[in-house]
């Protein structure tokens, strides 16, 4: 079995500690053809990376590991034509991510941004007032890993959580689990939404103008999923309007964020540079989940991590 890393460099040593050994491609027009008499079995790679052409030059290849999550700039039909089964780090940045979420939120209700506002300002606020999130509605679009661990988090602090998932059953966490198509009922009653839903043709700008009228105008949204998921200028028409009170935006269209973008200078637009999930070892934590997916892999079990190409996540 030949396994091919393609552009990484870093903790990809630590494969040795379970037997496996692999080979270190940069791809380049240089190395096309080094890469075609490879013609690997297993391919480690990024979601950016042209997988296509690998597809088409290495007939040999039955599966892709992606260092990501997202899967959405992925060849899905191509990868379906030729049996390539794909798994990926799906998961790993579960906990800090549900942790930047529970921050947010936690941020909005204690009126922190306004601090930071009045201390650079030397401004004292006479008589500044906190909430409480106990009976408080969070509405977790994408009930997944990170959702689910979002949802439990918040139960600690006395929400109602409710999850909206493709395939609708009973999740640990949820008082209430809902389809996609019943979004629009459900955003009426939430306080808090934050979207983790994977980004695919279906759910290309799933919040638009429509779904904003339909939220509070006291609601907090938080993006940590994928930019296109949110239809931006609507988003702002929406804030500059009170239509909805705050957003946490980790992610964008177009990242970095251009400077000129209005975003910046709206100060109910919380933006951070999509760090909710950057693990400081990231590259250490992902080849063990490779590893424990190559594995299963070579005995002919379903990988623990492996995507549903049909549906691209």
């Amino acid at each position: 079995m030949i396994v091919a890393i393609l552009n990484q460099n870093e903790n990809i040593s630590k494969l040795q500690k379970y037997g496996i050994e692999y080979s270190t491609l940069f791809r380049s027009e240089k190395n096309e053809e080094e890469i075609k008499s490879l013609n690997p079995d297993v391919l480690i790679c990024r979601n950016r990376d042209n997988i296509s052409k690998f597809v088409e030059d290495c007939p040999n290849l039955k599966m892709i590991f992606v260092v990501e999550v997202g899967l959405e700039k992925l060849p899905f039909d191509e990868l379906i034509s030729h049996n390539v089964r794909v798994a990926h780090t799906s998961g790993i940045s579960a906990d800090i991510m549900s942790n930047y979420s529970m921050a947010c939120i936690l941020s909005h209700i204690a009126n922190l941004e306004e601090d930071f506002t009045n201390k650079q300002k030397h401004f004292w606020k006479k008589f500044q007032c906190t909430d409480s999130l106990i009976d408080k509605t969070l509405l977790v679009v994408g009930a997944g890993r990170t959702g689910c661990l979002i949802a439990k988090k918040a139960k600690a602090f006395g929400m109602k959580t409710i999850g909206i998932v493709k395939n609708v059953r009973d999740i640990d966490g949820f008082d209430e689990v809902g389809s996609l198509d019943r979004l629009d009922y459900f955003l009426g009653g939430a306080d808090y939404i934050v979207c983790v839903m994977p980004l695919t043709p279906e759910t290309k700008h799933l919040f638009n103008s429509k779904r904003f009228d339909k939220m509070k105008p006291n609601a907090l949204f938080v993006n940590i999923a994928r930019g296109a998921l949110v239809c931006e200028s609507d988003l702002l028409e929406a804030i500059e309007n009170q239509k909805i009170a705050k957003a946490f935006l980790d992610v964008f269209e177009v990242e970095p964020l251009p400077t000129d973008h209005p975003f910046w200078n709206n100060p109910n637009i919380i933006i951070t540079p999509h760090q909710s999930g950057r693990l400081s070892d990231y590259m250490d934590r992902a080849m063990d989940i490779f590893a424990e997916n190559y594995q299963a892999y070579c005995k002919g079990e379903k990988m623990p991590n492996e995507a549903n190409l049909a549906q691209g996540y």
